[in-house]
C-alpha cells in the first residue's frame, strides 16, 4: 500500500501561520509562537510543526527520563525536516496520590 505525501498546502500549520484569508489569526499565532524559540522562517516555511507532549519533571522521578528523551525526539524531528514544539502535560505522581494511585492507572 502506497501512502500519499502531504503537501505544504495541506498542513494544519499552514492555516495557522500562513493564511491569507485570516491575517488576524496568522498574526496572533506568529506573535505567540515566536516567543517559544521557533523562527519566523520555520513558522511560514511550509514545514510540518510536530507537537511533543512532555510529562517529565524533577517532581516525578518515574518520568524524569522524558526530559532527555524529548531532546532526542526534537533532534529527530528537525533532522526529518519538521519543526518540533514541546508542551507540558501534568504528570500523575504516585507518591502524592493517597490512599492509592491505582485509580489513575491507564
Amino acid at each position: 500500500m502506497r501512502s500519499e505525501r502531504i503537501t505544504p498546502e495541506q498542513l494544519r500549520s499552514r492555516y495557522w501561520f500562513d493564511n491569507s484569508e485570516h491575517p488576524g489569526t496568522t498574526a496572533l499565532c506568529i506573535e505567540r509562537y515566536l516567543n517559544q524559540g521557533i523562527t519566523l522562517d520555520e513558522l511560514v516555511g511550509g514545514k510540518p510543526i510536530i507537537g511533543i507532549c512532555q510529562s517529565g519533571s524533577d517532581l516525578t522521578p518515574c518520568n524524569r527520563h522524558h526530559i532527555e528523551l524529548v531532546k532526542r525526539v526534537k533532534d529527530g524531528i528537525r533532522a526529518a525536516g519538521g519543526v518540533p514544539f514541546e508542551f507540558p502535560l501534568h504528570p500523575i505522581h504516585e507518591n502524592v496520590r493517597r490512599p492509592t494511585a491505582a485509580l489513575d492507572r491507564n
